[in-house]
């Protein structure tokens, strides 16, 4: 899929090819890897990510507080199924 860029920022581009990158990575490589389960928690952590990063009046460094409080506990669950 070819995108149109729009920044001029060379940190600004990097992001956008760093995000493209982990879809492309996510979808060739990790999804039919990871359990349901699992699935399903990685599901509501991305959700809810992208419904506050979509309010553009909430600070980033609150949504990634409240983030970093919903994922803690999936993360633990998935260093512990080593």
């Amino acid at each position: 899929m070819a995108r149109k860029k729009k920044f001029t920022d060379p940190i600004d581009i990097e992001i956008v090819e760093v995000h493209i990158r982990f879809v492309e990575v996510m979808e060739n490589v990790r999804l039919e890897t990871i359990s349901p389960e699992m699935k399903l928690g990685y599901l509501t952590i991305m959700k809810t990510l992208t419904e506050k990063l979509a309010m553009p009046s909430k600070p980033l460094h609150e949504i990634m507080g409240e983030i970093m409080a919903d994922a803690g506990p999936l993360i633990f669950q998935a260093m512990q199924k080593r």
